[in-house]
């Protein structure tokens, strides 16, 4: 049997809100979902400020290359202000 009692524990996943407007959900959670077990978007929605933020969970070692997906995504579709919550 394996052992894995000397690994660390899991890191706990970012919880990142993405202010995109409802027309572009579909298309956000489509280029997530192609990020195979990076992201995980959620159909959360949370009013902030008046503005509607849509939440998706993240591996921290992943942020990063997220951060880059959501740059490219900037040229598709808009994309308001980007909140990380450890």
């Amino acid at each position: 049997m394996l052992d894995l009692s000397d690994l660390p524990p899991p890191r706990e996943a970012l919880t990142v809100y993405v202010e995109i407007s409802e027309k572009d959900v579909h298309f956000f959670d489509s280029a997530l979902k192609a990020f195979n077990h990076r992201v995980t978007p959620r159909r959360d929605a949370r009013l902030i400020n008046g503005k509607l933020y849509y939440k998706s969970y993240v591996a921290p070692d992943f942020w990063p290359e997220i951060q880059s997906l959501l740059e490219t995504l900037r040229r598709y579709i808009e994309i308001g202000e980007i909140k990380v919550e450890p």
